[in-house]
Parts: C-alpha cells; sequence; structure tokens
C-alpha cells in the first residue's frame, strides 16, 4: 500500500536567511507559502531545504521494501533520508524512486530535499539502482518550484511491479486483441498472484518466482476506438481503462485503441 508523506513539510532557506522558515503541504508550489514579495525567478535563484518526519514501526521493517516516490519535482534536487545520501533528481524525469528501507531505523525518521543548483557529480554514482521512470517534466518550461504530487512510500510485501507493456493486435476481418504484460521482481517469496482487468474481462494470474512477467489476452469482437490527435499517440478522447492488482496494489492505465497503434509502456 501507499504511506503517503501528507503531512506538513519544514521550508527553510539556504541562501537568503531573512527568509523566513514556514511549513508547507504537497502538492504545491514552495511560493504559495513564501512572502508575497518574493518572484518567482527570485525563489528558482535560491537553495531551499525541505523536511519531513515519518514514524517507522516494525511492521515497515518487516516488508521486503520501503520505495520512496517522488513525481513532479521540477527543480535538481538531493534526497536524503536519516541523514544518508540516498538520491539525486536532475529535473529531467517527471518519477524518480529509490528503496530506502536499508536508510530506516524504529521510531523517528527525517526525510530531507534539498533544492540546490545543479551539480557536475550526483550524489550517488551508481545510477542502477535508482528507477527514472515516467512521462518526461516539463522543467524547461516552468516558472515556479514545487511539488505536482504528494510523495509518498510505496510498502512492498512480496512483489514490486515495474512496469506494464500492452500489445494491439488488430485482424482484417474485424476485431481486435489486446495483449497485456506485467513486468515484476520478486523480493519475497510468496503465494502471490495478479488480477489483470479490462472491459469487463478478468484474469486472475498467479505468478511465477522463476520469472519476471505474466501475460493475459483480452478478444474484443467489436472494440471501441479513441480519437486519436493527428501524427501523435495522444487519445483526445475514448480511452478504455485497464486495471492490475498487485500485492495489495491497484493500478489502472489509460489505454487508448486505435488501428493505428502498437505497443505502449506504462512505466511504475
Amino acid at each position: 500500500m501507499h504511506f503517503p508523506l501528507d503531512g506538513l513539510w519544514q521550508i527553510s532557506p539556504l541562501t537568503d536567511l531573512s527568509i523566513p522558515q514556514n511549513d508547507i503541504a504537497f502538492p504545491a508550489k514552495i511560493s504559495s507559502v513564501l512572502p508575497d514579495h518574493l518572484s518567482e525567478q527570485y525563489i528558482a535563484e535560491q537553495e531551499w531545504h525541505l523536511m519531513h518526519d515519518i514514524e517507522v514501526d516494525d511492521a515497515m521493517l518487516e516488508l521486503a521494501a520501503i520505495d520512496l516516490v517522488i513525481e513532479g519535482i521540477n527543480h535538481y534536487a538531493e534526497v536524503r533520508v536519516g541523514g544518508g545520501a540516498v538520491f539525486d533528481c536532475d529535473g529531467s524525469q517527471y518519477r524518480y524512486q529509490k528503496d530506502i528501507k536499508e536508510y530506516l531505523n524504529l521510531g523517528k525518521n527525517r526525510i530531507e530535499i534539498l533544492l540546490l543548483e545543479p551539480d557536475e557529480d550526483f550524489l550517488i554514482e551508481d545510477e542502477s539502482t535508482i528507477c527514472h521512470l515516467g512521462k518526461p517534466s516539463k522543467t524547461k518550461e516552468a516558472t515556479s518550484i514545487g511539488i505536482a504530487r504528494t510523495p509518498f512510500l510505496r510498502l512492498v510485501r512480496n512483489v514490486r511491479l515495474h512496469h506494464v507493456v500492452t500489445e494491439q493486435i488488430w485482424h482484417h476481418g474485424g476485431g481486435c486483441e489486446l495483449k497485456v504484460d506485467v513486468y515484476y521482481a520478486t523480493l519475497k517469496p510468496g503465494l502471490v498472484s495478479t488480477q489483470i482487468k479490462y472491459e469487463g474481462m478478468m484474469y486472475t494470474v498467479p505468478l511465477d518466482i522463476r520469472s519476471d512477467y505474466v501475460s493475459a489476452i483480452f478478444q474484443m469482437e467489436a472494440p471501441k476506438q479513441a480519437v486519436m490527435k493527428q501524427g501523435t499517440t495522444e487519445a483526445l478522447e475514448g480511452t478504455t481503462q485497464l486495471y492490475v492488482h498487485l500485492d495489495g496494489y491497484h493500478f489502472y492505465f489509460d489505454v487508448a485503441l486505435s488501428d493505428c497503434q502498437s505497443v505502449s509502456h506504462y512505466p511504475l
């Protein structure tokens, strides 16, 4: 399940110390809790410290993994847990996540986000341990600093869902098949299955710990095609929803059925 970090974060200036400290709850622009006379440009030129404390109990520490997920951060940032460097956000991705269980201790733990000027070297050199997924951030167009979604912890009991891939197979005589591949990583052995639901049809598929994905195929005699934006893969209307339930998590994805579509990727 998700553990939202939706309480107040303390925000403090690191450069202009005349700016008073305040508290902020995300999603929000940091300018929303700063004095009105500060322009967005001036705020973007400063460096900031965000701090949030959480309580960790024994049940959380017994989980297979605890992923810290930050989405929609549009500024270079260093993320720390318990005073230790965990990962960097360079503003090029929409979603950043990493397993922080090893940094957590029983009781109070502190999560910090430092909004800094970009550095040439990342805190963590091994980027293979960081998951950079999701739609690209519109950092270059952004005029204000903030976080577009409340940061959260993803509590993983046995299996981590990596991403979902759909493939549309259209038949010349009419009809369509939607092939769904669910990719995962088994962190702790257990009897786990996934439910894949689409257009009123549902498959329950046991997970094989020796594999890293399962598949399901949905056959539609009269598929409802979406209206696509010309020259793109963006749907204007008529999308359908695919549901994937896995290890206590519930995900849904907008699927645009169109005979001009083929393979689509949905990272998590």
